[in-house]
């Protein structure tokens, strides 16, 4: 061998290196046999080596380094292939089902009865416009941009969406890098005041950072073995920043049944990380468990209930989340007794026209709970709500569940074509016909109530009266989205008030109708609200 081959070998071999370092660089593989995305990096630097080295010889012949290199290629190609089989859910169904157990939860004390008033009303989309107008107040905010997640928290006992400020790309990055990320944008669940928030030390560390600064480079450099999941942005009770990223491990095979166990809460400001275990998680953080792990795991305990081979579905069932399409899928936010919860339907496997009951998923501590609940799955829900305001044109968000004197209702907000909130709506989920919607929390709350019979005021005198007469007088009115009928009896002074929802027939009422009413003893001043018509 001649000293120009082994020069030549040399710089080949330099050169795969230097790739090696590019590549690790940019795609930051975990070194550890449980990731994929290590294996990935070494049968490609492989291959490159052996191409590196085969061009070095001027294709005179098969180098001994060519030969090792593929053979590492083909061996760690091997391997991830019995892996990923191994590790498969077809043949490891059963395992998948058990990775986690779905409690049973006690809707009476869990969910508490007419919390309406501390209900989130700002969904995703409403909390993006809001925000967005926070931005003007930045210095150049032409660097930066607003994160679309903006989940719920409970910062110093109020429900806010949170927004962390992202750099608006890799030329504004270079801009404000000396300045940082000056804060994150607060949008009020409830009142709907959005504020930015600037601090004292701006955020140095950030996904939309870039080099030294991007948290994932930053988190790999100081755990290099880690599989790390989604990184959540939050706040303490002082308004610090933080970055709270899950660490996953396999329990199926080499590759499978991947869990969160463990999370790293890292400081955005100065960088220092601290790793904790679920139950060691400070009681400020909210979001550590991301809701596609989660929601994954509930879909494979549904799923293989019965094994992988279930072409009947028999036992299956669907949550959702799952089986939406749209830019916000299948759940809400909600509160429990537990905190902060994700909150999502569960039907058959073969219907999607009623559920079997709802789940509640905590991001803070990963437990799901099961509530059984039959009733009209959610889109029945917001047609019935957008019913009533039909003439208006306002859409009804995904609905959450609330608990109203008891019942699982279904709560939504009803929302103009600009996106502002304009109407509240509440649906009965066991009767989606009992829909009602009003302008305010209050009124949508007592109106609702009223129609299902469980207003404090009628506690005593709810009975219900059957009469018959002759309509003497008859007119309509609109009140709330709803069209009314409101009529007298011939030698009755009563002032009768009936819902077109009672029956759509009403329409061909007029004096001189017979018809059999039952109302309610009580009156809302003077006029008595009418259960059932018919004639």
């Amino acid at each position: 061998m001649t000293a120009r081959d082994i020069i030549t070998r040399i710089l080949a071999g330099i050169a795969v290196i230097l790739i090696g370092i590019g590549i690790n660089y940019v795609f930051l593989p975990a070194w550890n046999f449980q990731s994929g995305g290590m294996f990935g990096y070494i049968i490609i630097i492989a291959v490159i080596a052996a191409v590196a080295f085969f061009l070095a010889e001027a294709f005179e012949g098969v180098p001994f380094l060519t030969i090792i290199s593929t053979a590492i290629a083909i061996l760690f190609f091997v391997v991830w292939i019995i892996a990923c089989i191994t590790s498969s859910r077809l043949f490891n169904a059963t395992k998948y089902q058990s990775l986690i157990k779905i409690e049973d939860g006690s809707f009476e004390n869990d969910v508490v009865a007419n919390n309406i008033q501390d209900i989130a009303v700002v969904d995703i989309n409403t909390a993006k416009k809001l925000g967005d107008r926070t931005m003007a107040a930045l210095q150049n905010p032409s660097w930066y941009e607003l994160d679309n997640e903006y989940n719920l928290i409970i910062y110093q006992g109020k429900q806010y969406r949170i927004s962390c400020i992202n750099y608006g790309g890799f030329f504004e990055y270079n801009k404000a890098k000396s300045h940082g990320i000056p804060g994150y944008v607060l949008v009020n669940a409830i009142t709907q005041e959005a504020q930015l928030v600037t601090l004292d030390s701006a955020i140095q560390y950030s996904p939309s950072a870039f080099f030294d600064k991007d948290l994932t480079r930053h988190l790999r450099d100081q755990y290099p073995s880690y599989i790390f999941g989604k990184s959540f942005f939050e706040i303490d009770e002082d308004g610090n920043p933080y970055w709270i990223t899950s660490v996953k491990k396999s329990t199926i095979g080499l590759f499978g049944g991947k869990k969160e166990e463990s999370f790293i809460i890292t400081d955005a400001c100065t960088g220092k990380s601290a790793e904790y275990l679920t139950d060691e998680l400070p009681e400020w953080i909210d979001h550590a468990f991301d809701l596609n792990y989660l929601m994954d795991m509930v879909y494979c305990n549904y799923e293989y209930i019965n094994g992988f081979f279930n072409f009947s579905k028999t036992g299956v069932n669907r949550t959702a989340y799952f089986y939406r399409d749209s830019e916000f899928p299948g759940y809400n936010t909600t509160i429990s007794s537990d905190g902060i919860v994700f909150y999502t339907s569960v039907t058959p496997a073969n219907t999607a026209e009623s559920i079997l009951g709802f789940i509640f998923a905590n991001p803070r501590t990963g437990v799901v709970k099961f509530y059984s609940c039959s009733g009209a799955e959610e889109s029945s829900a917001q047609a019935a709500a957008e019913g009533l305001v039909q003439n208006l044109g306002y859409d009804a968000t995904f609905p959450t569940i609330i608990n109203v004197d008891g019942n699982p209702t279904y709560f939504m907000v009803l929302k103009d074509g600009a996106g502002l909130i304009q109407r509240y709506a509440l649906c009965n989920v066991s009767n989606y016909t009992q829909v009602f919607q009003a302008s305010t929390l209050e009124e949508t709350l007592k109106g609702f109530r009223l129609l299902i019979g469980t207003d404090d005021e009628l506690q005593e005198e709810k009975e219900l009266i059957t009469t018959t007469g002759v309509i003497e007088f008859i007119d309509t009115a609109e009140l709330d989205g709803y069209t009314y009928f409101y009529f007298t009896f011939t030698g009755n002074d009563n002032l009768y008030m009936s819902s077109i929802q009672n029956s759509n027939r009403q329409v061909l009422l007029t004096v001189g109708s017979i018809v059999t009413i039952e109302y309610m003893e009580y009156s809302e001043k003077g006029v008595y609200i009418v259960k059932t018509i018919n004639f």
